[in-house]
């Protein structure tokens, strides 16, 4: 039932589709342009780069956001912003200054707005933003893109580069949302992607 309801049971094959789209060219630029991580290790990209995402995304945008909005009918703009909040702040102890740690929460916290869009527009199909939210950081741990969230150029650019991405071929691959209704009710075609 949680599974279905974080929206792990929803159709993978255009999410995946879409993944590809954004993951190749980030991938690309990083050996082009980048280098190797030089102390990336397995387990780091086990844990930092799949599972905590993973378990982030169904907890946060999954569960969370699919009950603020489904359940509480809550409007998708405040929905996502509720849960992002606690997840940027999931990430404070990243920071090594008061600066830092600013720039990590508010990153975060935009990444994980960004995530419930998706979440959102995707019809409560949780694959796009866990596939983003995964590909994102092993991207990170992988190749030398910076010690944190906050990242230096090649990150930031490619960061960006992805979220252009990811966001405009979103609005391609994943169904249109309706005008009227499309917050209550929604759940009821959560499941409808081919």
């Amino acid at each position: 039932m949680a599974i279905s309801q974080a929206g792990l049971g929803a159709p993978i094959r255009r999410p995946a589709l879409w993944a590809l789209l954004w993951l190749v060219p980030a991938v690309a630029a990083c050996f082009a342009f980048g280098r190797l991580a030089p102390g990336a290790r397995a387990g780091d990209i086990a844990w930092l780069g799949i599972g905590g995402p993973a378990a982030e995304e169904i907890v946060y945008r999954g569960l969370a956001l699919g009950v603020l909005i489904r359940w509480c009918g809550w409007p998708i703009w405040l929905a996502c912003i509720w849960p992002a909040v606690f997840f940027g702040a999931a990430h404070f102890g990243q920071g090594e200054d008061w600066g830092s740690i600013a720039g990590i929460v508010a990153i975060t916290g935009l990444g994980g707005i960004l995530f419930g869009w998706l979440f959102w527009r995707w019809r409560f199909n949780l694959w796009p933003p866990l596939f983003l939210h995964v590909g994102l950081n092993t991207i990170w741990l992988v190749f030398d893109l910076g010690q944190n969230a906050l990242g230096g150029w090649l990150g930031n650019a490619m960061r960006l580069g992805v979220i252009a991405i990811a966001v405009g071929s979103s609005f391609w691959l994943a169904p249109a949302r309706e005008r009227k209704g499309s917050q209550k009710g929604a759940g009821e075609g959560a499941h409808a992607l081919p």
